[in-house]
């Protein structure tokens, strides 16, 4: 099965299904990740927080260690806009890869990035027989993320945090906090689903 996962920055895609991306790829399927921006950004007073460069060379580690093809597009930093520009780049994507399952960004994200590609992505893959939608952040929002499809990772856990530690300049900022994230929702979507640890998705479309 060819699987298409879309971020909309280096480092959304491993939080969001890491684990499952890693589960898949054992499993023998074709794997591609689409970064949407360039992933540099700076604070509110213009100090250089992560840099494009430094993005992109953590991000492409991080690929060649799960296995997967890399796509890349130079959308800025909190730039996406649910427009044309981004629809076509979508377009070309889906035809490049011609996916079986599509994961991408939760629509109720607070971050507008976030928010921006998952509208999108579910504007442009609307003949793609899978597609469910991840949560990448723990901000509130006006909506509540509800997962109904669970993908055990108690097995890829690990490998999954291996993976989200490689991202060094945004576990520097955030001194660790994204990794504690990440065990402790793959605990509670463990519990929600009767396993050690999982991931959860909202889904679009799951056809058969």
């Amino acid at each position: 099965m060819n699987i298409l996962a879309i971020g909309a920055h280096f480092d959304d895609v491993e939080l969001g299904c890491g684990g499952s991306l890693l589960s898949w790829k054992k499993a023998g399927h074709n794997l591609t990740i689409f970064t949407a921006s360039t992933s540099g950004y700076s604070d509110s007073q213009g100090q250089v927080v992560r840099d494009d460069k430094t993005a992109h060379r953590e991000g492409k580690n991080v690929t060649e260690k799960l296995g997967a093809v890399l796509i890349t597009e130079n959308f800025p930093t909190f730039g996406l806009e649910f427009s044309e520009p981004l629809n076509c780049k979508l377009l070309n994507v889906l035809k490049q890869v011609n996916p079986e399952l599509v994961l991408t960004h939760w629509s109720g994200d607070a971050h507008h990035d976030h928010r921006a590609l998952a509208l999108a992505s579910i504007h442009t893959c609307r003949h793609v027989p899978k597609l469910l939608t991840y949560a990448s952040n723990w901000y509130e929002s006006d909506q509540q993320f509800n997962p109904r499809f669970f993908i055990d990772i108690s097995q890829t856990l690990e490998e999954k945090v291996k993976l989200i530690e490689i991202y060094y300049s945004e576990n520097t900022r955030t001194k660790g906090r994204w990794l504690d994230f990440v065990r402790l929702q793959a605990r509670l979507m463990g519990l929600k689903s009767g396993v050690q640890y999982a991931e959860g998705f909202e889904v679009i479309r799951w056809r058969l």
